[in-house]
């Protein structure tokens, strides 16, 4: 249903075909929707992959509005939204600062010294309850020990992090 509504139902292809994505594009038969969405993503850049992404977007509200309200719009329509929204986006990156940074930090896990042990912990706030979890690691990475737990109460994010924290010094002491 979903490979229909973005790419076969005969109201999306002449939105395609009006955004200038030629049919050789869209004829490969596909099984899983997102096995169609990875081979194109291997042939577009990232800007005209965002551009697919908008038109597919308002091609399924489209088929959505068709469905459940009994309105479909004219293909020109559909395309001129997908394209002006497009069109909004970058007019708004070039003069906002991105909500997500350009500057990728990668993080990973790093071995501690020789000798010592890693101990990682997180929490998680709900309304009236906090989650947490510690890992423990030796210089290897091989995982020692873990724990988790929930704690009833109301907290905020900093007394969730510092009940974690006890946690995992509770760990740490069971381990000698």
């Amino acid at each position: 249903m979903l490979l229909h509504a973005l790419k076969d139902c005969p109201t999306s292809r002449v939105v395609l075909s009006i955004g200038g994505w030629s049919r050789s594009f869209m004829s490969k038969n596909y099984d899983h929707c997102i096995d169609c969405l990875e081979d194109w993503m291997w042939v577009l850049n990232k800007r005209a992959m965002g551009d697919l992404m908008t038109t597919l977007w308002n091609c399924w509200n489209n088929k959505n509005g068709y469905i459940f309200r009994g309105k479909e719009e004219e293909a020109q329509q559909i395309w001129e939204r997908a394209s002006n929204l497009n069109k909004e986006f970058r007019i708004s990156n070039m003069l906002n600062e991105p909500l997500l940074s350009h500057n990728i930090v990668e993080k990973k896990w790093k071995k501690p010294p020789k000798g010592f042990i890693k101990i990682n912990f997180d929490a998680t706030v709900g309304e009236n309850r906090i989650g947490y979890g510690t890992v423990v690691r030796d210089e290897e990475g091989f995982v020692l020990r873990g724990g988790e737990g929930f704690k009833e109460g109301r907290l905020s994010v900093e007394e969730a992090e510092c009940v974690a924290f006890e946690e995992s010094i509770n760990v740490a002491r069971r381990l000698n």
